[in-house]
């Protein structure tokens, strides 16, 4: 049996949040000003690559602080957590990194990732997540067809001795006493090919 599950897990704890905005236009440039638009890419992988190339550039812009070496190393120690929203960086560092960051930030001292300004920068509480357990069994059905299903991909003839073995394989804890009979094998296999 395993072990009992707490009831809540806490992820991403020592994380920041550092919330983005497109920057400012040049001085001379209309706000409004008609741009070229970006090269469209689809929508699920732009969020986690350019999510990340923007927390990339978030450390090289910060990087250069050579006359602040408590800043520079810990935008160095930090790592990239998530992009939420297309406007939320998340990060996650050791406190006392997190710290130096939180201390840049007030002296406004952190610089932002090219194309962009830092509107706020703030703590994010630890994620609570409530795990979902698992039965302790599968049922026959399921077994079966995973396990028909694997020897197909295999290139295997399914036949039931042959099926037999495959599943003694998979399932060596459970030994050969759980094995279905031929006759219960029979009858699963026609519900499962009617439905």
């Amino acid at each position: 049996m395993p072990g009992k599950m707490e009831k809540f897990l806490q992820i991403a704890p020592h994380s920041l949040a550092i919330v983005l905005g497109p920057a400012e236009a040049p001085a001379g440039e209309r706000p409004g000003a008609a741009r070229p638009a970006p090269p469209a890419q689809p929508r699920h992988l732009a969020r986690h690559h350019i999510g990340y190339e923007i927390f990339a550039d978030f450390k090289a812009e910060n990087m250069q602080h050579f006359w602040n070496k408590k800043v520079t190393a810990a935008v160095a120690e930090t790592f990239f957590l998530g992009w939420i929203d297309e406007q939320v960086l998340l990060i996650q560092g050791k406190e006392e990194h997190l710290e130096a960051l939180r201390e840049g930030w007030t002296r406004r001292a952190l610089r932002p990732p090219s194309g962009f300004h830092i509107r706020c920068l703030g703590d994010v509480s630890p994620i609570s997540m409530s795990p979902i357990s698992q039965s302790q069994f599968i049922p026959l059905g399921e077994i079966l067809c995973l396990a028909i299903s694997a020897m197909n991909s295999a290139r295997k003839p399914v036949t039931q001795e042959a099926l037999m073995e495959h599943l003694t394989t998979c399932f060596p804890v459970l030994g050969r006493a759980w094995l279905p009979t031929h006759q219960a094998l029979l009858k699963v296999t026609v519900v499962r090919t009617l439905l």
